[in-house]
């Protein structure tokens, strides 16, 4: 298999973890707010906290985001080990959904 192939199917597996409507908002609010906890993620994005942990724990479980103790508390951040994060990056910071919704 090519490197070139390994990249694409690489980047598909990222693309398939993130492919659901609640892991695209948790990464959007990842991207403004840089770290949460399950608690945080769940109440700004007013949905019951099983359902963000399972979403954070596939994103988690394909190298997407880290968990980091601290404290007593335990936050969700952008893995910075996967080499893939800083191409979606961009897609989930605020200017890009503002342009989608404007149109521009």
């Amino acid at each position: 298999m090519s490197k070139e192939t390994q990249n694409y199917e690489g980047l598909a597996e990222v693309f398939k973890a993130i492919g659901h409507p609640i892991r695209i908002a948790i990464l959007n609010l990842l991207c403004n707010f840089d770290r949460l906890t399950v608690k945080n993620i769940y109440e700004k994005l007013k949905i019951e906290q099983p359902i963000a942990s399972r979403h954070l724990g596939i994103m988690r479980s394909n190298g997407i985001l880290e968990r980091i103790q601290e404290t007593g508390n335990t936050y969700y951040c952008f893995s910075e080990k996967n080499p893939y994060v800083d191409c979606i990056k961009p897609c989930f910071e605020k200017s890009f959904f503002k342009q989608i919704h404007t149109g521009i």
